[in-house]
């Protein structure tokens, strides 16, 4: 009987976790294809991604496997809106090993980075602890995107779809200036969302 209770326990959750998986994924598909939401376009050239707090989050709440298969979701994404529109920065992000790559280990990465500074702060209130590992995910999590991003157009960047060097170095630079607000962004809206979805889950769990 009591054996029997645990399998459908650990039934329940794990559909709990492919529900919010299946989710998130969702939310990142639309978050690319709905205009002015996943990409802010500024100028009709450059454009700011929120796309990746979902990531982050998802890694957080989900661990590194599912973490994963959100950034390749995103990155995937990313690819298909590179094709589908028409600024400068899109045209960089046709090749894969700049699109997708460095997403995937974002997810990976994101998921570690929570689980590391979670443990880093255990000692400290539960509450403060969860806002800090928020806070630091977020900000670790858009730092590696932002630079695998601009390593990758470093190493890539060539062939057929080549920029000028000027506009490269431009492209390259509002990347970077980009990446100081998403890592705000991601900074203010990780703890604050992750720390109510904990407790959702913790008390489905034991539901």
């Amino acid at each position: 009987m009591e054996q029997q209770q645990e399998e459908c326990t650990l039934k329940k959750n794990q559909l709990f976790t492919l529900t919010l998986t299946a989710m998130f994924c969702a939310l990142i598909i639309a978050l690319t294809f709905i205009p002015y939401t996943g990409y802010i376009t500024i100028v009709g050239m450059l454009s700011i991604t929120t796309i990746h707090v979902v990531v982050i989050l998802g890694a957080s709440l989900l661990g590194p496997v599912r973490g994963t298969i959100l950034g390749a979701v995103w990155g995937v994404t990313c690819l298909i809106y590179a094709f589908m529109n028409g600024t400068a920065d899109a045209l960089i992000f046709m090749d894969p090993r700049i699109s997708v790559v460095p997403r995937i280990l974002v997810g990976l990465a994101a998921a570690w980075y929570y689980r590391g500074f979670n443990r880093l702060f255990s000692r400290l209130h539960k509450g403060l602890n969860s806002a800090l590992a928020g806070i630091f995910t977020g900000i670790c999590g858009t730092l590696t995107n932002t630079v695998l991003v601009l390593s990758a157009i470093s190493l890539f960047g060539t062939g057929a779809m080549t920029l000028g060097a000027t506009l490269t170095t431009i492209l390259k630079t509002a990347f970077a200036l980009n990446g100081i607000l998403e890592t705000l962004l991601a900074a203010v809206i990780v703890p604050a969302v992750s720390a109510p979805l904990f407790k959702l889950m913790k008390r489905y769990s034991h539901a």
